[in-house]
């Protein structure tokens, strides 16, 4: 059993939820400015910032000895109660386009075990293909992030195509790049199910083995950002050995019917969550050439009630707490990875050098849209 975070006025669990606050850390923050130190602010918009967020540093100029993150710079406040639970879907989908099915998914999962619904298994495997689709282009993304902190033009252009065209197949399968209205509770959108993926295996091969074999792009990422903590989720968690991975925990979606491994490292640095996001990329094409689409419908009567939708999103695990009453929204909370992600960032940055900062900050693959977050 492992702490996931806090969820509302519940602390999640991986094999169960509750009621009140998680439990404390032993974080002992250092106030004592030493002589020469100085507080120095980052953003909100900054170059290597790729969304508005504030970073405040306690440095003597290269050297981080404290750092705080706030996420809520642009915190936005987003109408659900009272809404109808599709109504509802298209917020939620809305809140951080680059992890849609993540959070469409988790709410809609939450929805099921309110109405006591077991997952047709077809709408099952079309969901497990959304969310390692989203995974292999998320992954894409963070390497790419990590060769541009590095200056090297020529891989960051050939991942960004290969973005470009994992988006496409996307689009063409499920009418959205996004996931736009794909996802409902009796349904997932499948315009085409004969999209193949060889193509996109064949090209990151050779994209990935020529930059772990870069010795300069490496030495960025070796014991930069080390963090080995039992409370970290996601790839930041298998990078420091721990295999932590909500498909094998939460058993809603069927993960069990595929044959998959979780990649690990043990480092616990830039270079490992480097390592466990490229190999998870493999994994992720290694489950989607085991799904067969078939279109499926299932019939759902939303009950009144509390449930928890759990889902292993990109940067780890991402769950949803709602509360349904008369078929409408009542009350809506959120766990997600990123605030999780902040957490460790903040510990992994306490020694290192400002320098080293992109890197590191690049290798959580933390979205600040969704954690700015305020549901009413």
């Amino acid at each position: 059993m492992r702490i996931i975070g806090k969820l509302g006025k519940y602390c999640l669990y991986s094999d169960s939820v509750v009621e009140g606050e998680c439990p404390e850390e032993n974080n002992v923050e250092n106030k004592n400015k030493p002589y020469g130190s100085f507080s120095f602010t980052y953003g909100p918009s900054a170059g290597g910032l790729f969304e508005a967020v504030g970073i405040e540093l306690d440095t003597y100029g290269e050297y981080i000895r404290g750092i705080r993150v706030d996420p809520y710079f642009k915190l936005r406040e987003i109408k659900v109660t009272g809404k109808q639970v599709n109504d509802a879907i298209l917020l939620i989908e809305r809140i951080n386009a680059s992890f849609s099915a993540s959070h469409s998914i988790a709410f809609i999962s939450a929805i099921e075990k309110i109405s006591d619904i077991q997952v047709n298994p077809n709408i099952a495997y079309a969901r497990i293909l959304e969310l390692e689709l989203e995974r292999i282009r998320n992954n894409l993304f963070v390497i790419e992030r990590l060769s541009e902190s590095a200056g090297f033009q020529v891989p960051l252009n050939q991942l960004l195509y290969l973005i470009e065209k994992v988006n496409r197949k996307i689009g063409k399968i499920f009418g959205h790049r996004y996931f736009f209205g794909a996802n409902s509770p009796d349904k997932v959108r499948i315009l085409d199910g004969s999209i193949k993926f060889d193509d996109i295996e064949r090209e990151y091969r050779e994209i990935y083995h020529d930059l772990i074999e870069n010795r300069i792009f490496i030495d960025r990422l070796q014991g930069n950002g080390v963090i080995k903590d039992a409370r970290s989720i996601g790839p930041v968690a298998r990078a420091s050995g721990f295999e932590y991975d909500a498909r094998k925990e939460d058993s809603h979606l069927l993960y069990k019917d595929f044959d998959f491994s979780i990649p690990r490292y043990d480092t616990g640095d830039a270079f490992g969550r480097l390592i466990v996001r490229a190999e998870e990329i493999f994994e992720s094409l290694r489950i989607i050439s085991q799904i067969k689409l078939i279109k499926e419908e299932q019939n759902i009567k939303i009950k009144d009630g509390e449930g928890i939708g759990r889902v292993e999103s990109p940067s780890g695990d991402l769950a949803y707490r709602v509360v349904v009453n008369s078929g409408k929204i009542i009350s809506l909370d959120l766990l997600s990875p990123s605030m999780i992600n902040i957490k460790s960032f903040s510990k992994s940055m306490i020694k290192n050098i400002f320098t080293d900062f992109p890197f590191n900050w690049e290798s959580f693959g933390i979205w600040v849209s969704e954690v700015g977050v305020k549901f009413t």
